[in-house]
């Protein structure tokens, strides 16, 4: 059987695939190029919340389910490249939304020290922030120690060597690995910020938070969400590590 010609396709062809191709290409070459000048070396981290949706609204004392996905040099949450216990969930509750623009604050200042050595150290391990757990919270913590050099020397004193008989009969293992700063940072975190009846925290990039008011709340009141990520890299000014974050607004009703 003889292939059956038709004039003109075989120039067709050879004039369309080529260009189909090269515009392919270009196109291809186009994102790539978007995508290295958007998280370049130098780009800081990624932090996007895909739940809740900005703006939405809740019922106060309702849970509340979040996720959260951060992109870093190539690397990303979604594929256990970065560890979600490295997120941290921050949800700030306001009296008075209608104050601000209807939108999240800009870009606030990166993660206090002392409260990122507690995410990287395992402390939530054994301590929550606000519930008790195998240790007392961060929040009962700062509610029976004042805020002093007695407090702090005794603290930085207990997480390095451990403790067993402070709270109950649980023991504490010693953390020989902190530095005397990183100690005194996560003791100054804890008696200044831990109690804060205005902030809840969380860690990882999935999970539930309380639409919690602290006292009733009025129609105007809601709650900040911030999901914020600053990269374990060696530096000795922890203020200079690459971080990110976003935040969305959840009204309560």
């Amino acid at each position: 059987m003889r292939p059956i010609r038709i004039k003109g396709l075989t120039a067709a062809l050879a004039f369309c695939v080529p260009a189909f191709s090269m515009a392919l290409l270009v196109c291809q070459g186009q994102a790539n190029s978007a995508s290295t000048t958007e998280h370049g070396k130098d780009a800081p981290p990624l932090v996007k919340i895909t739940a809740p949706a900005n703006n939405s609204t809740e019922n106060w004392n309702a849970l509340v389910n979040y996720s959260v996905v951060v992109t870093w040099h190539g690397k990303s949450t979604e594929y256990q490249e970065i560890p979600s216990n490295q997120v941290l969930i921050t949800a700030t509750y306001v009296p008075d939304l209608s104050k601000g623009s209807g939108e999240p604050a800009p870009a606030t200042a990166p993660v206090p020290a002392g409260l990122l050595d507690i995410i990287r150290s395992g402390c939530v391990g054994c301590h929550e922030f606000k519930a008790r757990a195998t240790g007392p919270s961060f929040a009962a913590i700062a509610q029976r120690y004042p805020d002093n050099q007695a407090t702090s020397d005794a603290l930085a004193r207990y997480i390095r060597e451990g403790s067993t008989g402070v709270w109950g009969q649980a023991s504490m293992p010693a953390h020989t690995e902190l530095t005397d700063e990183q100690l005194h940072a996560i003791v100054h975190w804890i008696v200044k910020d831990a109690a804060n009846p205005n902030v809840n925290y969380y860690v990882g990039t999935e999970g539930a938070m309380r639409m919690a008011a602290p006292a009733t709340p009025s129609s105007r009141a809601g709650i900040i969400l911030t999901a914020t990520y600053t990269a374990p890299v060696s530096t000795t000014n922890q203020q200079q590590a690459p971080h990110g974050e976003d935040s969305v607004i959840v009204h309560g009703k």
